[in-house]
């Protein structure tokens, strides 16, 4: 149930576009339940309610933009299964982050059932976990230890190579 809620959770972070819609559909339930409860739609309490939920949409969704890894990452390692992954290839994105050029990784992540899958990350995703300072990503060819979500394997976070055995 709550890695359900955490795959949920890093959806919305990660593809960013549901976190406006779903403030919108929480101000339209609430306005539904006011309505249903017979609170008058002039009621104060109602009004700031809904106000704050909109100021949610220009403030939150660029603040999930700059600090939504600082959010998920550490979900994905505490709720996230260990794998072993590969970088397959590696190309130049044409985006510039940090006055770096950000590069897209095509990993083979290869789960604990066995199972591989092709995925992918870019440098301006942050996820390594724990974070460093410097990140130095692993050459093509070289495996490295991953923690994904079972439910949403494309979530990953790299591990260091002096974290723990066990990933923790």
């Amino acid at each position: 149930m709550m890695e359900a809620l955490v795959s949920s959770l890093v959806w919305v972070v990660d593809k960013v576009w549901p976190f406006p819609v779903l403030i919108v559909a929480l101000v339209l339930l609430l306005a539904a339940a006011a309505r249903l409860m017979g609170v008058p739609q002039s009621s104060t309490p109602l009004m700031a309610a809904i106000g704050a939920l909109l100021i949610c949409i220009p403030f939150g969704t660029p603040a999930l933009f700059f600090f939504g890894s600082r959010l998920t990452a550490p979900l994905i390692y505490h709720y996230g299964t260990p794998g072993q992954a590969v970088i397959v290839s590696s190309r130049d994105t044409g985006n510039i982050y940090n006055d770096r050029p950000v590069r897209r990784y095509t990993v083979m992540l290869q789960k604990a059932d066995g199972e591989r899958m092709e995925t992918h990350f870019d440098s301006s995703d942050f996820n390594v976990y724990p974070s460093r300072r410097e990140v130095r990503y692993p050459a093509v060819g070289q495996p490295f230890r991953v923690r994904y979500l079972a439910g949403q394997p494309e979530a990953f976070v790299i591990l260091p190579d002096d974290a723990g055995a066990d990933g923790r």
